[in-house]
C-alpha cells in the first residue's frame, strides 16, 4: 500500500509468491477504505511474484512505483506533501519496512510519513542474533496457525531466493540502524508463528526513537481476518487498520 498525499489514494504490495490469503488481502483491506468523497481515488499495485521473478526483483518494483507515484503525484490527483505512506501484510510487510528504510537512505522527497507493517515477516530464522534466540520462537511454537503451520523452515527462500544477509530481506539487521525511519503501525496475531519478529522489530524501532503502535490480536492467526471475516476481531481488525493509518498520517 501506498497513501500519498491522502489515505485514499494508495497502492498495495501483498506478497512475493502467488498466496490466496495474500490475494484476498486486497479486498478485505481496501473495501475498509471507504473514501469520504467520489474524487479520491485507489491505485492498487502488484510487483513481479517467484519464483518467475526472484529477489530482488521485487523490491525493486515497488522501490520504482513509489518513486513513480510521488512524481506522478498530480496525474493521481494527490499531495504527497500532505501524506505518504507504505505498507503490506506477510510479505508485503517485509517490503513495506525495506522501502522505509530505503526512503531513509537515500533521503526520499518528500519524505515518508508512516509504513504500515501488517503481520509482517521481518527477521529471517538464519540472521536472528543469538541473545534474541529465547524471544524468537514462535516460528517453532505457534504450530497451530491455519495458513502458516505446515510451511516448513526456509520455503519461502528456496522459492523467492533471497541474499541471506541483505538488508533488502532482513530490515530487523539493517547495517545503519533504524533511527530516522518513519513511524510505524502494526497489526500481529498472537497465533502467528511470524508474531515474535513483529515484537522484536517494534522494540528495535522504539530504541532507535521510531514512534510505533502495535495492535496484537491473542489467540488469532495469520491473515485471520480475511479467513474468517464473520468474526467480531476480524471487524475490530478492520477498525484498527483505519486508526492506525489515520494515525500515520498525524501530524
Amino acid at each position: 500500500m501506498l497513501s500519498i498525499g491522502k489515505w485514499q489514494n494508495c497502492f498495495h504490495v501483498s506478497k512475493v509468491v502467488p498466496c490466496d490469503p495474500c490475494r484476498s488481502f486486497d479486498h478485505v483491506l481496501f473495501s475498509s477504505y471507504t473514501p469520504p468523497s467520489t474524487k479520491d481515488d485507489l491505485l492498487i499495485y502488484h510487483h513481479s511474484l517467484a519464483p518467475e521473478h526472484k529477489f530482488p526483483t521485487g523490491i525493486h518494483d515497488c522501490h520504482d512505483a513509489l518513486l513513480w507515484a510521488i512524481k506522478n503525484s498530480a496525474l493521481l490527483n494527490a499531495t504527497p506533501t500532505r501524506g505518504l505512506l507504505v505498507g503490506g501484510a506477510s510479505a508485503g510487510g517485509n517490503i513495506a519496512a525495506v522501502l522505509a528504510l530505503l526512503a531513509r537512505d537515500t533521503a526520499l522527497n518528500p519524505p515518508l510519513t508512516g509504513q504500515y507493517l501488517c503481520v509482517p515477516a521481518l527477521l529471517p530464522h538464519t540472521n536472528v542474533p543469538s541473545h534474541l534466540l529465547p524471544l524468537y520462537q514462535s516460528r517453532t511454537s505457534n504450530i497451530f496457525d491455519p495458513v502458516l503451520k505446515d510451511m516448513a523452515p526456509g520455503f519461502i527462500e528456496s522459492i523467492y531466493g533471497p541474499e541471506e544477509k541483505s538488508p533488502l530481506w532482513d530490515p530487523y539487521n539493517h547495517p545503519d540502524g533504524h533511527m530516522g525511519v518513519a513511524r510505524a503501525f502494526f497489526q500481529v496475531g498472537g497465533l502467528d508463528p511470524l508474531r515474535d519478529e513483529a515484537v522484536l522489530y517494534d522494540r528495535k524501532l522504539r530504541e532507535s526513537g521510531v514512534l510505533t503502535r502495535f495492535e496484537l490480536y491473542k489467540g488469532f492467526g495469520h491473515m485471520f481476518w480475511t479467513n474468517y471475516p464473520e468474526l467480531e476481531e476480524s471487524k475490530e481488525f478492520s477498525k484498527d487498520t483505519l486508526e492506525g493509518v489515520k494515525w500515520l498520517l498525524e501530524r
